[in-house]
């Protein structure tokens, strides 16, 4: 289990915790289930660790591999950057270079396409004009990468207080994401916001499906 320390800047894993911890998610009680949820735990460690590194301004990694070489997660662009980063906050103008530059470090890594689970509001964060894309999917297509965003508003800023709960959107989200993942050119990014809420649980699944180890 993860200690408070380990989870310092990510305290919406804790709306996400009780299923991943208690509940199959729909998969029933199967050995299946078990490795679900053990990986989702796995990623989310990984990707919290990452994420430290990136706050200290130590980006000589930008991605954790999933399956090598054919599924990976992210944060999305900058969000854990020393200077712009945060979970609701606007980047100015003077960021879309940087923005620019993840992209393209995400190409140097192979990654050919990107599967985009973010909702409106966080694609509101990026100004692009600057270079030449109306928002982040634009940005992605121009710079050749496939993408198929599955929307998901994040779960630790609801726009709403009702609608689906929780697990209601990764089941359906995390059959789409299946689905994108089956038909996109590899290697796949996956990324939500932080990749602790959404992220995790959805690459989990496309892993216990997906896999061959």
């Amino acid at each position: 289990m993860l200690s408070a320390e380990d989870c310092v800047g990510c305290r919406g894993l804790w709306r996400t915790w009780p299923y991943l911890k208690a509940r199959p998610l729909g998969l029933g009680s199967s050995n299946l289930s078990k490795l679900h949820n053990a990986k989702a735990r796995e990623i989310q460690r990984a990707l919290i660790a990452l994420g430290k590194k990136l706050d200290e301004g130590d980006d000589s990694e930008l991605l954790v591999w999933v399956i090598p070489q054919t599924l990976a997660c992210a944060h999305r662009p900058l969000r854990r950057h020393p200077q712009y980063g945060g979970a609701q906050r606007d980047l100015p103008a003077e960021a879309a270079p940087l923005v620019l530059a993840w992209v393209r470090r995400m190409k140097a890594e192979g990654i050919r396409s990107v599967v985009c689970l973010i909702g409106d509001r966080e694609l509101r964060h990026y100004l692009l004009s600057d270079v030449g894309a109306s928002d982040l999917i634009e940005l992605y297509r121009k710079e050749g990468l496939d993408v198929w965003r599955v929307h998901w508003e994040d779960p630790a800023h609801p726009a709403v207080s009702t609608g689906p709960s929780y697990e209601e959107q990764l089941l359906e989200t995390r059959a789409e994401a299946l689905k994108a993942f089956d038909q996109l050119p590899k290697p796949v990014l996956l990324h939500c916001s932080s990749g602790i809420q959404r992220s995790s649980p959805v690459a989990a699944f496309i892993f216990s499906q997906r896999s061959t180890k």
